[in-house]
């Protein structure tokens, strides 16, 4: 094959793969209402490489049911902001959420936060705890333990956990697991919090595992 010939092949070829290079470009143009944005980026990640949110908080928001992934439909969409910034920033650490955190621009950190706030939080069965143990919890929750030093859980995340908007998330019909979890990391240090630093490093093996079953079973915060 001549030179000349493999130049006249190429420039052939040229327009066809601007046609496709900018039908790939338009294919997926991103949307101006921050809700759509956000159901976009949940869905299929960004271009920027940031996966979607769907694969483990799904796209209800509702995880996968391990607890392994939070609850977030219906949380405050300032808390989630506030996390994924977190996130992004090295303040809070986790190997999966800060590649994700750092590769979403301010906009799509928002939108993704709003269309999760946005979401209605069904009320499904939780898993089963002995009464004792959710009794304990609930103690524990609307009163604290004045032998343990520990105030009241509700005095910050509400009354039956519901949350205090902006900053306080919801508790109420979290996983347990997951609840179990961020006590233990703020008891580690791994995970920061002036707020629960006093209260996880004070309570007992067995009360963390009371309070998180406790509000497993509470009637989650309806969307407003």
């Amino acid at each position: 094959m001549t030179r000349t010939h493999i130049f006249r092949t190429a420039a052939l070829a040229l327009p066809f793969a601007g046609a496709l290079l900018g039908s790939y470009s338009t294919a997926r143009p991103a949307p101006t209402d921050p809700l759509q944005l956000g159901a976009q980026i949940v869905a299929q990640g960004t271009a920027s490489g940031a996966v979607a949110c769907a694969r483990c908080h799904g796209f209800d928001g509702e995880a996968d049911g391990s607890g392994a992934f939070p609850k977030l439909a219906g949380q405050f969409p300032q808390y989630l902001a506030k996390q994924l910034r977190a996130y992004a920033s090295g303040v809070r650490q986790n190997a999966l959420m800060q590649p994700i955190a750092k590769g979403l621009k301010d906009a799509e950190i928002d939108s993704v936060a709003k269309y999760y706030a946005s979401l209605h939080a069904p009320t499904l069965p939780s898993s089963s705890a002995a009464a004792q143990l959710v009794a304990r919890g609930e103690q524990l929750a609307k009163l604290g333990d004045l032998n343990l030093r520990v105030q009241a859980c509700e005095s910050c995340h509400g009354p039956n956990g519901q949350g205090e908007p902006p900053a306080v998330p919801y508790l109420a019909g979290q996983y347990a697991h997951y609840i179990t979890v961020q006590i233990q990391m703020f008891r580690q240090g791994s995970r920061k919090s002036q707020q629960m630093q006093d209260p996880a490093h004070d309570l007992r093996e067995q009360d963390i595992t009371a309070v998180a079953a406790y509000f497993e079973q509470a009637t989650r915060p309806a969307t407003k």
